[in-house]
Order: structure tokens, then sequence, then C-alpha cells
């Protein structure tokens, strides 16, 4: 008799409330070089930015900070802010350490997308209408919030690049989608026949 795979539930493959793991160590490192901040602050800004999806906790958060702090990637400036508080600042070594960070990301986003027929596989008929809806908004969303937060920092010329370039890419889109709606409708049959 075949040996059953080991069930696993769904929490395996991430950590808590959804997030992979180490977001939260190099999140904090980018708040943290944003602006110096304590450990309750990065706290609230995940929650505001995650809309409460996800909320880490005081145990998650002050240890990966020691660790920062042990490895000199952040320093602790006590009593700027508060008299029981300390506030967080990046170091030279944590700046180096988040130029690494972004290539790691970009490289992560790149093999997700490699995996996305997998994860078709995995999604049952009966919740694809949903899967779909709540994907397409989700990703459309998530690209105006990039374009529009960078939008500063980008040069006229490649925010110009990028505009067109996702307008072409919606008009494939609508083209693809309008052809596949014609393709799958019922034909009427012929008056007249029997």
């Amino acid at each position: 008799m075949p040996e059953r795979p080991e069930r696993t539930d769904s929490k395996s493959l991430t950590h808590p409330q959804g997030a992979p793991r180490g977001l939260l160590l190099h999140y904090m490192l980018r708040k943290i070089a944003q602006s110096p901040c304590h450990g309750y602050e990065i706290l609230q800004d995940i929650d505001s930015k995650t809309e409460g999806a996800w909320r880490p906790g005081a145990g998650s958060i002050y240890p990966i900070l020691k660790k920062l702090v042990a490895n000199g990637y952040i320093k602790a400036n006590e009593g700027t802010k508060s008299a029981d508080r300390k506030v967080y600042s990046i170091t030279p070594k944590g700046l180096d350490s988040i130029k690494e960070d972004e290539k790691l990301f970009l490289n992560s986003g790149r093999n997700w997308m490699a995996m996305r027929r997998l994860f078709v596989e995995l999604i049952q008929p009966e919740h694809l209408t949903r899967f779909m809806s709540e994907g397409t908004k989700g990703q459309f969303e998530l690209t105006q919030e990039i374009i529009t937060s960078k939008m500063d920092v980008i040069p006229q010329k490649d925010r110009e690049y990028i505009l067109k370039e996702y307008i072409l890419n919606l008009e494939r889109q609508l083209e693809w989608a309008n052809r596949a709606l014609k393709e799958r409708r019922p034909v009427p049959e012929a008056k007249g026949r029997k």
C-alpha cells in the first residue's frame, strides 16, 4: 500500500497571517532607513498598510530589532522620543543590505511569476470566479500604488515609458478578453432549421 503524503496545514507555506518568511526583517530595515522610528511605530505602520491583514506582535518585532542592532544594520538611540522607547536609525551597513535585498525581491517576483502555472493547478473550478475577480482587482491596485508612490522619484522619460507600456498591456488584455468572450459564446441556431 503506498504511503499517504503527510498533510500540511496551509500556514506551513508562509509565516503567520500569510507573510513570506523574512519579509518582516526586510521591511523593518527599509522602514527604519526611511525615517528613524521605534518598534511600536513599525507595528502601527504594518497594521495600517495591510489594513489589519498582517499584525506581527511585539514578540516578533523586538527580537528582530535586537538582531539588527547586534549585526550593525541599525543603531538604537535611547530616549530620543520618550524615556522608555529606543529610536532606531539605519547604519551604512544597513543601507548596503537594503540595496542587496532589492535584488533579492526582484528575483523573487520573477520566480513567483514563473511558478504561476503550478498555482493555477491548485485552484478548483468553483473558486476561479472569486480568485480571478480579486486577483485582477488586486493587480490593478498594486500597479496603481507602485506607479503613484514612485512617480516623484522616477525621471519624466521613464514615467512616460512605464505608463505607455502599462496602457499597451491593458489594451492587449482587453483585446484578448473580448476575443475569448466571442469564441465562447454559443452560436444561435438558424431560423427555419429543424
